[in-house]
């Protein structure tokens, strides 16, 4: 009887607490907020290939996690026409685009690692192999 009691009075002592909780704005609200604070501002170092998102103007790096990092304000832009992939530092305010998390302060190199899909990497590609089949 008394073990019920004292899981009864906890599970109280708990409800109060969560409803106390939601008169300030929610314990939900609490923690969004709180990992708003802490994503805004971070400071971001990725690496890869730029690509354009079709139908838009858009251009973006995916980063570690899979998600991309929109680099379409960054001047001057990376010139996709080489075709090399880029390092970048930046920070990420907390701000979406339709293309991705938008970075400031972007600071990039070029690496002088070839990225694949280029037209011209392609083309050069595929006139090689024609020349060796036809040698072959």
């Amino acid at each position: 009887m008394r073990v019920w009691f004292v899981g009864a009075a906890a599970a109280a002592g708990m409800v109060a607490f969560g409803l106390a909780g939601c008169s300030e704005g929610g314990a939900k609200t609490k923690v969004a907020q709180a990992q708003q604070v802490i994503v805004e501002g971070t400071s971001v170092t990725a690496s890869g290939c730029v690509r354009p998102v079709e139908k838009t103007n858009c251009l973006v790096v995916k980063g570690r996690g899979g998600g991309y990092y929109d680099i379409s304000a960054v001047s001057p832009a990376p010139d996709l026409s080489k075709g090399v992939a880029i390092s970048l530092q930046g920070t990420d305010k907390g701000k979406n685009t339709q293309c991705g998390r938008q970075l400031t302060d972007v600071k990039w190199s070029y690496l002088g690692i070839q990225c694949g899909g280029s037209t011209a990497a392609s083309a050069a590609g595929t006139t090689e192999k024609a020349k060796t089949e036809k040698a072959g």
